[in-house]
């Protein structure tokens, strides 16, 4: 049986297993160059594990899901058609209605948005917004743009990161950690108006704070005596590493429901401008 892992992307396994507890949402698009469908997988039996790390990968409902036979966890699939056809959506919107059979939750995995078109996509509105909490949505997609603009303000986007983007942290990540060790509010604020007037991307923009956040982190580790070497931000203290690393963690969270990037930016500063005062 396979391994539980999401190739090339531990940071985004480390980030679903930390929130899987409290996940932000039930519906949820998997985009970026890594393996999309090797996320949803981690995701799903994350959501069915029984285990206290989850996903464990060695309960039932772990096995059930990677053997693709657990009763709650449906690939969405047409194999009578090019596309998924408007039939077989609705078959799925009327299924989210029936309780799971033995996990917590049901779960819906479209391993291709591609043959996911616009008209058929409509169907899924409804219980997108107003179905029952137990029913989860897990959209496979290249990019976010193959799926409707009101399908994705329903949804929480995670990028999954290919094997070739799997690297040393984003640099910025590392310059943020260093002028909040420097402690200078103004060089903060013109980092994050550097970002803003850059445009940056809000894929781009989560991804150098969820960087810094694992920095903080590191340096928090560092700093209680668990191993590690210095690093950027390891001249804080440990209640402005704890509270620098919440910071930067909620603005991600922010960031996966399609906030704008400036509001998120102006946000982050602020908050972290009183965090150098702690």
């Amino acid at each position: 049986m396979d391994k539980l892992t999401i190739p090339g992307d531990s940071r985004l396994e480390e980030t679903i297993r930390r929130e899987v507890g409290h996940l932000p949402g039930q519906a949820f698009i998997f985009s970026g160059t890594g393996d999309r469908l090797a996320a949803a997988r981690f995701l799903a039996a994350a959501i069915q594990c029984r285990g206290e790390e989850r996903p464990c990968g060695s309960c039932g409902p772990c096995r059930k899901v990677l053997a693709g036979i657990h009763p709650d966890v449906m690939v969405v699939r047409d194999p009578d058609h090019k596309n998924l056809s408007m039939e077989v959506l609705r078959q799925v919107r009327q299924d989210a209605y029936v309780l799971p059979n033995e996990g917590e939750a049901k779960v819906y995995l479209f391993p291709d948005c591609g043959i996911l078109e616009a008209k058929t996509q409509n169907v899924l509105l409804k219980v997108l917004e107003e179905g029952p909490a137990y029913a989860v949505f897990l959209f496979c997609a290249e990019t976010a743009a193959q799926l409707l603009p009101t399908v994705r303000s329903r949804c929480v986007e995670w990028k999954v990161r290919g094997a070739e983007e799997s690297g040393e942290a984003d640099p910025r990540a590392a310059e943020l950690c260093r002028l909040l060790e420097a402690g200078s509010v103004p060089a903060l604020a013109a980092f994050f108006t550097g970002l803003e007037t850059g445009k940056v991307k809000r894929e781009e923009l989560q991804a150098v704070l969820e960087d810094g956040r694992r920095l903080l982190t590191a340096a928090l580790l560092y700093r209680s005596g668990c191993g590690g070497s210095p690093g950027p931000g390891s001249g804080l203290t440990r209640r402005q590493l704890n509270r620098g690393a919440d910071i930067l963690d909620e603005a991600v969270r922010q960031l996966r429901f399609n906030l704008n990037t400036g509001h998120v930016c102006g946000g982050v500063c602020a908050a972290l401008a009183r965090c150098i005062r702690l």
